[in-house]
């Protein structure tokens, strides 16, 4: 016959090898780590729990109330993940473990709270003080005021007038000195309970639990033991744009020192604390496809008459017309061309909920311009300093705000533009009030001033200056325009003395370019001469 052990014994050995009851744990996730974009973030948060093998619940409360669902991500290598789903709204109370930042602050509450107390009791026991000389003052008001007795000796009773003045100077000087000094506690005691009060909204601000809020709940299988969970999740609550100094030091090796900076912003409902900060070049707001071209069908027929309609429509219809949304999408997509550029802040931030914008330094660069003084007579009285410098380092320059400075001295601000890495780019640094410009017409004759005009000819001469009154040489790029024709009808002919140094730059039909050195105190003119003719029959528009 076979025996079997006892009971007991064998409720044991069954439970031994049964798995772990599951059980429910809840823990708060930290934020970690957030990757910026320009418009958007990349978050993600950390934890660590300590679970027996078998399968569990994990609950991780006090998430923002718009996390995104459809972009959240759980990853724990050492774990099975199951079922995940995200509660948002009106939650169930939860009772995580106290973190180290709100066991300091009930810790600064309780610790205020006392200094409360004692300073209560230190402002009685001086009011204390006040009422016993108060009340010493009425005995001394009291001796030999009664009438019963024989009439006291003249010197005895100047001995007790004197001692009854010396002791009531005495409990006057000690009431006085009491007021002062509870005065002053009652003070001290408005700072100790704003103090209190500061400590207590800031521990309500830790602990804070209306209920609008979400929390994740994924269930787990574990092996047993601690375990390491990141939670990811999308944000459209926060942006990054790039801000520069440029600095520009003169000399005969001229320097353009470029000072980058990032301004972090987020308003996602909660702070982020200690936490590691990667600006990504990335767009995943925008669309991430090429639009469509659709094929275009024209006509031809019989010529259709305008009908006519208020200048308002006209108006209406040539601003509907205008691609004026495409255009701008275009222009910054054109920015944005390129591969990622990501940059990791080193060290952890602190990035406030709401705050102003944090500005974060990230490396410089130093580039070698090229210096002129651009002078447009047309437009402008001085000429302007302008530095052409090519970005030679294996970063673009991102788009964004940048104050500028000459030798130490602030300029002015401006926009800097995309500038890819080996790209070149033209900066202006304010003007050179001491290159002074002139445009002239010469004397006309007859009509107006300057220009011999019929009715299918128009002559025009113009003159232009520049003169150094600074006491150095300068390059200088002197820049004009003539008109220009399409119609075989309308003949324009020029002459420049001297010649111009460049034509057409950058495509810009018309344009006139003369490049020279202009040594201290010297002058430069430039003739300018253009014709104009067309048929009688036509006019010039």
């Amino acid at each position: 016959m076979r025996l079997l052990p006892p009971a007991p014994l064998m409720l044991a050995l069954l439970m031994l090898g049964a798995p772990a009851v599951a059980e429910t744990f809840t823990a708060e996730a930290q934020v970690a780590r957030v990757t910026l974009y320009p418009w958007g973030a990349t978050v993600t948060r950390e934890l660590r729990i300590d679970a027996p093998a078998g399968q569990h619940e994990l609950m991780v409360p006090n998430l923002p109330l718009e996390t995104d669902a459809s972009s959240l991500r759980v990853i724990a290598p050492a774990l099975k993940i199951g079922a995940v789903s995200l509660a948002q709204g009106r939650l169930a109370p939860v009772e995580p473990e106290k973190t180290a930042a709100v066991l300091a602050a009930e810790a600064e509450v309780e610790r205020l709270e006392e200094v409360v107390r004692n300073r209560d009791a230190g402002i009685a026991a001086i009011r204390l003080r006040a009422d016993a000389a108060g009340e010493q003052l009425a005995f001394l008001r009291g001796i030999g005021s009664g009438d019963e007795g024989p009439a006291p000796d003249p010197a005895r009773l100047r001995a007790l007038a004197q001692m009854v003045g010396e002791e009531a100077l005495a409990a006057f000087t000690a009431a006085h000195r009491a007021e002062q000094e509870a005065l002053a506690a009652e003070r001290a005691r408005e700072e100790d309970i704003e103090a209190l009060d500061a400590a207590r909204a800031a521990l309500d601000t830790l602990v804070a639990g209306d209920g609008d809020r979400a929390a994740l709940t994924l269930a787990f299988e574990t092996e047993g033991g601690a375990a390491e969970l990141e939670i990811i999740t999308h944000t459209e609550g926060a942006s990054w744009e790039p801000v520069y100094d440029l600095r520009l030091t003169r000399g005969e090796a001229p320097i353009l020192a470029v000072e980058r900076a990032v301004l972090a912003r987020q308003q996602t409902g909660e702070d982020w604390l200690g936490v590691e900060l990667t600006f990504s070049t990335a767009r995943p707001a925008e669309r991430s496809a090429p639009g469509e071209l659709w094929p275009e069908l024209l006509r031809v027929g019989p010529p259709q008459p305008e009908m006519p309609m208020a200048a308002g429509r006209m108006e209406m219809d040539m601003v509907m017309a205008a691609p004026v949304a495409e255009a701008m999408v275009e222009e910054a997509e054109v920015e944005m061309q390129g591969a990622t550029v990501t940059w990791r802040y080193a060290g952890t931030v602190d990035l406030r909920d709401g705050a102003d914008a944090l500005r974060l330094r990230l490396g410089d660069l130093t580039l070698e311009p090229e210096l002129q003084a651009v002078a447009v007579p047309r437009l402008e009285t001085v000429a302007y300093l302008q530095a052409e410098v090519v970005n030679d380092g294996a970063e673009p320059l991102l788009p964004g705000p940048a104050t500028l400075f000459v030798d130490g001295a602030m300029v002015g601000q401006a926009h800097l533009p995309m500038v890819a890495a080996g790209d070149e780019v033209e900066l202006g640094f304010g003007p050179i009030d001491g290159i002074v410009l002139s445009r002239e017409v010469p004397a006309r004759s007859g009509g107006d001033r300057g220009v011999i005009s019929r009715s299918e000819r128009i002559d025009e001469v113009a003159l232009l200056r520049v003169e150094n009154l600074t006491g150095e040489a300068w390059p200088i790029r002197l820049i004009d325009r003539i008109p220009y024709s399409e119609q075989e009808d309308l003949t324009i002919t020029s002459r420049a003395t001297p010649p111009a140094t460049e034509t057409d730059p950058d495509g810009k039909r018309g344009i006139l370019v003369w490049e020279f050195d202009l040594a201290p105190g010297a002058e430069r003119e430039v003739r300018l001469e253009h014709s104009l003719t067309w048929p009688e029959e036509l006019e010039l528009q």
